[in-house]
């Protein structure tokens, strides 16, 4: 049996000199980035009490955090995520301050793989952004062209982000009367494309048929942008679904303006597995990848669990995994 001193714990691992020196550089073309758009860099800190996040709405699956115990006997985990802390950092320390802040970071997060049995990448890197105080189209503009031009920093050519709407769900599962975990199972059902076991669920709920239908429809809204914006008139049963529609359609049309379209594709079934996201959602994917390599989003509800009501955007980039795709697949980059 080999000695536990000479190995390092399951789900970690050493870097070495060149690995290390390509994702140092990749880190140096990010923050150059950020900073040249005015996004200031912050460090919160490695350790947070497990409250955090267990009080938090919407947050992670307690099971992925990593807990230790601190000497006073109170429960602390390993920073699971960047956007959480920032929040609660804004909170405390910019109330008072301009209204409009714009924050990046490159950091390590800690988080159990939500499948256990796979423990790979307990830690990883992540470098982001998050924008504070402003709302509308506009900083949802600001935010997805930054998230397009920071793959295109770094080398990627072939990448798509894909651009959803939580509050298009949201406003229609609040026409359902259903039990937590039934809505939840819906919900991921949505999220997997799973088509056939999603309808069999939804056939046999007592509900109206126009939410039946909206339900079914929803995870195939996706592809070509017109097409999906038509459908989805549609199917919203009330004014804020399309009021979202609307939203969405517009910022869409302003990244097209700035030349983006080439990048963009629409997915309603987009929904986030951290709740705390309300309307845009948007994930990127380098071509050839499965996992995406970029996740961001609206997230207004966040302070105001601090005390602090203030609307707020931002991105995180996967640092490792976008390393590991380039490095796979020399057709992304």
């Amino acid at each position: 049996m080999e000695k536990l001193s000479q190995l390092v714990p399951k789900g970690v691992n050493d870097l070495h000199g060149e690995d290390f020196e390509v994702k140092e550089q990749t880190i140096i073309k990010l923050k150059n980035l950020f900073k040249q758009y005015e996004y200031k860099q912050i460090q919160t800190p490695v350790f947070e009490y497990y409250d955090l996040f267990n009080k938090i709405e919407g947050t992670l699956n307690k099971d992925q955090m990593i807990k230790l115990i601190d000497t006073d006997g109170k429960i602390l985990v390993l920073r699971p995520d960047a956007t959480i802390p920032i929040a609660r950092m804004v909170a405390q320390n910019y109330q008072n301050a301009d209204p409009v802040q714009r924050f990046s970071y490159v950091t390590s997060i800690f988080r159990m793989n939500e499948d256990l049995q796979n423990i790979q990448s307990r830690e990883f890197t992540q470098a982001g952004v998050e924008l504070f105080g402003k709302n509308g189209g506009e900083a949802d503009v600001e935010i997805i062209s930054l998230a397009i031009e920071s793959l295109q920093e770094v080398g990627v050519v072939n990448f798509t982000i894909d651009i959803g709407q939580a509050n298009f769900f949201k406003k229609l599962v609040e026409q359902i009367d259903l039990p937590k975990e039934a809505m939840n199972d819906i919900q991921r059902l949505i999220e997997d494309k799973n088509f056939a076991q999603l309808k069999k669920n939804v056939n046999e709920l007592a509900i109206d048929e126009e939410l039946k239908n909206a339900l079914r429809t929803i995870p195939t809204l996706y592809g070509e942008p017109e097409e999906v914006f038509r459908r989805a008139f549609q199917i919203a049963i009330n004014n804020e679904m399309t009021d979202e529609i609307r939203h969405l359609k517009a910022v869409y049309e302003k990244l097209v303006a700035k030349g983006y379209e080439q990048y963009l594709s629409l997915d309603l079934g987009l929904i986030n597995h951290l709740n705390y996201y309300t309307c845009i959602v948007f994930q990127g994917f380098i071509t050839g990848y499965g996992s995406p390599v970029l996740l961001g989003g609206r997230y207004d509800n966040l302070t105001k669990q601090f005390g602090y009501d203030t609307k707020a955007i931002g991105f995180a980039i996967y640092v490792d995994r976008l390393i590991e795709s380039l490095n796979g697949n020399k057709g992304g980059a």
